[in-house]
């Protein structure tokens, strides 16, 4: 819709609050998808969770550290300006920043895109629904 109407993008947490930088992958530990009930029922779709595992082998795969790969597949879309990325630390923030750098090819770009169900869901606030 927005780049039909001819409306710039900017996406806030391109990293789906630290899901998708393989931070809950083992299960164990804290974290605001996990302390949070509002984070925790928004995340809590296997299928994302399925998701960031694959992002996660993918980004192994292709020597790239998954925030980099997140944060770089969403500034790919041609609606979006730049997406809004935030951090703890420097050292969280360097891979999200790593991402301007990052050229995605057609290839790396499709498997990224079949991660994730589409057409997309129309919200990610399933604590709303």
């Amino acid at each position: 819709m927005a780049a039909d109407q001819g409306i710039a993008v900017a996406p806030y947490s391109p990293l789906g609050g630290g899901l998708l930088t393989g931070k809950y992958a083992g299960g164990t530990g804290g974290g605001r998808i996990v302390d949070n009930e509002m984070y925790a029922k928004r995340y809590a779709p296997g299928w994302m969770h399925a998701a960031a595992a694959d992002l996660a082998a993918l980004a192994r795969e292709a020597g790239h550290d998954p925030a980099t790969l997140a944060v770089a597949w969403v500034a790919a879309h041609p609606s979006v300006t730049a997406p809004i990325v935030s951090a703890r630390s420097v050292g969280q923030l360097r891979p999200s920043l790593a991402a301007a750098d990052l050229v995605l090819d057609g290839a790396l770009k499709a498997r990224l895109d079949a991660l994730a169900p589409a057409p997309p869901p129309a919200t990610d606030r399933l604590e709303e629904a």
